[in-house]
């Protein structure tokens, strides 16, 4: 991934001179006025196919819109459609006609004071302390059938309980209807079968049905869902082990 924006670069003349930060995020940028996340832009495509029409799953822009704001937010913008793979961001591909134009009047109207735009992660809490300096309490202790091997984030339910009564796939956070179809077509059926594959086995399983899936958003999705957290909510590390094994998953299916 390129250190600096490329192409989009121009988009940070659209944001405060002063306020914003910039950080990498799943292979693009991601844009904070304080602590609410208003843009994240993507430049790379999905390079394992070149069917054009797969290229509109990661270049462009997505604005994050709580899902109880999003028709509102498509009322004002219906050019905009919810991400497939991550349907709490709208999504504008790059290639839309007037593109440049859409951002600009998009991002006018998400940076005014108390608007519906825009999403705030939810807060990260340590064992002694929360961010506003109050004692928090002590966490539950770790179930027996829980994989202490990846990190876990506080949440408001427990990923185990939570995999045991989700239904269907799409009841666990950020798995949409397009994903969980793409899973299902892979043979993967229920929350409790991914949960036992592990998310790599889940991906291989993805990729040799839909190899357009072989991309590193894609395992994100699985883990924080498996997991119970927000995208943010991944530590550099584990997004690193990732990448590192989609990359060896690639070259090996090529082999």
């Amino acid at each position: 991934m390129a250190k600096e924006p490329l192409e989009l670069k121009w988009i940070e003349n659209l944001l405060p001179a002063e306020g914003y930060r910039r950080k990498a995020m799943f292979g693009g940028f991601a844009y904070y006025l304080d602590e609410k996340i208003i843009l994240i832009t993507f430049e790379a495509t999905d390079k394992t196919t070149d069917k054009p029409k797969d290229k509109i799953n990661w270049n462009g822009c997505m604005f994050p819109v709580e899902h109880e704001n999003q028709a509102r937010a498509l009322a004002q913008f219906p050019i905009l459609k919810p991400h497939k793979i991550l349907p709490k961001w709208l999504y504008l591909p790059l290639e839309t006609e007037g593109f440049e134009e859409w951002v600009s009047d998009i991002l006018k109207v998400a940076l005014r004071p108390h608007s519906i735009w825009g999403s705030f992660p939810k807060e990260k809490k340590t064992a002694s302390k929360t961010r506003k300096g109050k004692s928090a309490k002590t966490e539950p202790p770790i179930p027996k059938n829980l994989d202490t091997r990846r990190p876990r984030m506080f949440s408001d339910e427990d990923p185990v309980e939570l995999l045991q009564k989700a239904k269907k796939l799409s009841d666990l956070k950020n798995i949409g209807p397009t994903l969980e179809a793409l899973l299902q077509d892979a043979g993967i059926k229920t929350p409790q079968q991914m949960h036992k594959l592990g998310w790599q086995k889940t991906m291989v399983k993805l990729v040799k049905v839909h190899p357009k899936t072989n991309h590193s958003m894609y395992a994100y999705t699985i883990i924080t869902a498996l997991e119970n957290k927000d995208f943010g909510g991944m530590s550099e590390a584990q997004k690193t082990e990732v990448r590192a094994y989609m990359k060896t998953l690639r070259d090996r299916l090529k082999s």
